[in-house]
């Protein structure tokens, strides 16, 4: 047989960003029109009474160049012959400035060989005589000898939705990643379709709306991340965000963790940065920083793209708000600039499918009395986001080595008659090491604290040097004792921690082709070299070994036939197989040949 090389995907030489393509509009919106000439009949245009307008995205598009000088192509429409001035930056370079005077209509505008690389962001921005605006073109500049074609679309496109924010930013249609795929009814008609909610009642299970069930697992760290980077005068960052939200959409995790709020000022502890908050000026007496809210709007936006579900957490740990005078008044209600903070940051967000609403980080630092007010932002967070995204409280355990808990010992017990409660995650979980047994024993203490009332997640096993090996078992102790896993020792910066995240990443690949969510741990069924186990009695099963020398089974498993999903947890390899069960009794089942000694098995009762 005759063997060719697959044939190699040229580099696009020319790509158009449209209407629908911008993930960041200031004073614009997306507009429909009946101009055959416009490209899908969709442009932006200027709200009413603007004066200046912003469009911004990331030049992320499938197969461009990693690195070419563009020929740059604005098409144009004002309504006279008013000037209009144009400024157009990619990235850190220095903008590229023109003002247009004398016509009206559509026109087109080029800068010539502009260098761009993949993953720069560009921005466009107007003055004055706002035009319509229908593209943006880049032509790699080799190729831009010949006069642009105008294409059409045979048929109109029309946008599936834009959310608006309170300040007029506009977050165009991103495509869907197949996490939040809707292949049913939705279970949450208020929520989005395809949203992150709660299922169920009480305690419930986290669902994609109209989807797949979810279990959370992937780096707690960095909790800075909006934040890394240097500052720029505006309060944006500059910093390695996009390449880590790129390397987390390739992992194969669907979860990460980060905060708003971590300002030292009001810290117990004295930790923090004072410049890391998303106010005016880092005052927070003053509104939110628009420009601010607009890059971590693409960044959520970016995540959501590639699958990634964002524990989005409003306060660090040990954060004291009433330090700086945000006290609740003799009614119970928030602060005035509190409530605005809550309220500008729910409202600016809560449109995005991905989000999980995070309190304050091991609130329990601070006293009992404070528990009212998480309450209340809990209420107002609630009140505020139309689509009831899942709210979380986090605790850190009292058996932490930091012995930082309030005396007053609040745990998730004093939420339970919370409604807006939805979830509890735990932090500084004991640290066994390669004691493994050990650390499965700590996670099912805190999986069983509430469970009757609450989701319960992980977010941090407390430091202990760890390797690779020991990051990926505790991974799976926590997911067998059925608990969300998050860790901050999966820390997405560090490059020499990334292959930590992949492995996690095959934890969500395994758990999620089971029905974990309706099972309980029940390790007194392990058998053989079985080590963990969690059940739904005479229906399905998953058991865990870190050490397979031998059969793994199970005992008192009915008779029946089973499907049996094997898989390694090193490699990500799986293999599916069918078996009998003649009479309730001691199963026991040899691993493929090819698998390694860290093996996960999902048994699933098929036929009587």
């Amino acid at each position: 047989m005759e063997r060719k090389l697959p044939q190699q995907i040229p580099i696009r030489v020319k790509v158009r960003l449209e209407a629908e393509n911008f993930s960041v509009l200031e004073g614009l919106e997306v507009e429909p029109s009946d101009d055959r000439s416009v490209s899908h009949r969709l442009c932006v245009a200027p709200l009413e009474n603007q004066s200046e307008g912003l469009l911004r995205t990331i030049f992320d598009e499938p197969y461009t160049a990693e690195d070419a000088a563009y020929d740059v192509t604005i098409r144009y429409s004002v309504k006279n012959e008013n000037p209009c001035k144009f400024r157009f930056t990619v990235g850190n370079q220095k903008p590229i400035v023109w003002t247009t005077a004398g016509s009206s209509g559509w026109l087109a505008h080029t800068l010539h060989s502009v260098p761009i690389k993949r993953g720069d962001m560009l921005t466009l921005e107007v003055q004055n005589n706002v035009p319509r605006i229908d593209y943006l073109e880049c032509r790699i500049h080799q190729a831009s000898t010949e006069p642009l074609p105008v294409e059409r679309s045979p048929e109109p496109n029309v946008a599936k939705s834009v959310a608006v924010s309170g300040n007029n930013a506009a977050v165009a249609p991103r495509a869907e990643h197949p996490r939040f795929a809707v292949t049913g009814p939705l279970d949450d008609p208020t929520a989005m379709p395809g949203q992150i909610i709660v299922a169920g009642g009480r305690p419930g299970h986290l669902k994609i709306n109209g989807g797949r069930y979810v279990f959370l697992c992937g780096p707690d760290n960095p909790e800075d991340f909006l934040y890394l980077g240097t500052p720029r005068p505006d309060g944006t960052r500059d910093g390695p965000q996009m390449e880590i939200i790129d390397f987390l959409g390739k992992s194969g995790v669907n979860a990460v963790h980060f905060m708003m709020f971590r300002m030292r000022r009001c810290n117990i502890k004295d930790e923090g940065d004072d410049t890391h908050s998303p106010f005016m000026d880092h005052d927070p007496s003053k509104p939110l920083n628009e420009k601010v809210l607009d890059q971590w709007d693409l960044w959520l936006t970016e995540l959501e793209k590639r699958g990634i579900i964002v524990h989005f957490e409003f306060y660090n740990d040990a954060t004291d708000v009433e330090r700086i005078g945000w006290k609740l008044d003799s009614q119970g209600n928030l602060h005035p600039e509190e409530q605005r903070f809550i309220d500008g940051i729910v409202k600016r967000f809560c449109h995005h499918k991905n989000i999980i609403w995070g309190i304050e980080e091991s609130s329990n630092k601070l006293p009992r009395e404070r528990v009212r007010h998480f309450m209340k932002i809990a209420e107002r967070i609630r009140e505020v986001d139309p689509y009831r995204h899942p709210i979380v409280q986090s605790f850190v355990t009292p058996e932490t080595a930091e012995k930082d808990m309030h005396p007053d010992g609040v745990t998730s017990a004093d939420y339970r008659d919370c409604p807006f409660i939805d979830i509890t995650t735990w932090l500084h979980i004991p640290p066994h090491g390669k004691d493994f047994d050990a650390q499965h024993a700590a996670h099912l203490r805190y999986a069983a604290m509430g469970r009757d009332r609450f989701i319960n997640m992980r977010n941090e096993t407390e430091y202990h040097p760890i390797d690779r090996h020991i990051a990926r078992v505790h991974n799976w102790a926590c997911a067998l004792a059925g608990m969300h896993a998050l860790e901050a020792q999966l820390n997405a910066v560090r490059v020499d921690r990334r292959d930590r995240i992949i492995d996690a990443g095959k934890v969500v690949d395994f758990m999620e082709q089971t029905d974990w969510y309706l099972m309980r741990p029940a390790d007194q069924l392990a058998s053989g070299s079985t080590k963990w186990v969690l059940a739904q009695p005479g229906k399905s099963y998953i058991a865990y070994t870190y050490d397979c020398t031998g059969p793994m089974g199970l005992k008192e498993l009915p008779a029946g036939t089973y499907e049996l999903l094997w898989f390694d947890t090193i490699t990500g390899k799986s293999l599916r197989q069918r078996v009998s069960q003649s009479a309730a009794n001691v199963s026991a089942w040899e691993k493929p040949g090819e698998f390694g000694k860290e093996i996960a098995l999902y048994i699933k009762r098929i036929e009587p």
